[in-house]
This record gives structure tokens, sequence and C-alpha cells, in this order.
């Protein structure tokens, strides 16, 4: 009866070291898997916030806009482009 009990005891032993080998791995992954899922979130978190508070400081920072080299005439200009300013200037001497 002694070796029946003895063969039960090193089996029960066995699985227990089994059972206690895969909990411990399961833990390992499981705890893995949280600190790799919480570290890209909180690289989101960092890129996201960047985003929003850096980055554009709402100045116009475009060029300017240019036009082609042609004067339009408008309602107080009729007169043709002759090239020769008038100003008081001029005119006085």
């Amino acid at each position: 009866m002694g070796t029946e009990r003895r063969q039960r005891q090193k089996a029960n032993r066995q699985q227990r070291i089994q059972d206690l080998d895969k909990q411990v791995r399961r833990q390992s992954v499981t705890r893995k898997g949280l600190l790799i899922g919480l570290g890209v979130a909180a690289l989101f978190v960092v890129l996201v916030l960047v985003a929003v508070l850096g980055g554009d400081d709402g100045g116009n920072d475009d060029p300017p806009v240019t036009t082609s080299g042609a004067v339009t005439d408008t309602a107080e200009d009729t007169a043709p482009d002759t090239g020769v300013e008038d100003s008081a200037a001029d005119i006085t001497g």
C-alpha cells in the first residue's frame, strides 16, 4: 500500500509544480502585456499633448500671396499709366 500512496504523492506534487509554473508564466505574460499596453497609451497621450499644446502659435507663418505684375485700374485711376508719378514735390520744383 505504501508504494501506491507514494506514487500518488509524487504525481500530485508534479501536478502542483506544473500548475504553479503555468500560473507564473500566465502572470508574467499578463504583466508584460499590461506594461506594453500602458506604454503605448502613454506615448499616444504624449503625442496628442504635443500636437495640441505645441506647434502652431496662432501666427500666420504662410508666405504672402503674390499676384502677377499686372496693374488693375480702379475707379479712381482711369488715366493710363505713363510711368511718371504726379506729386506735389515735382510740381513745385
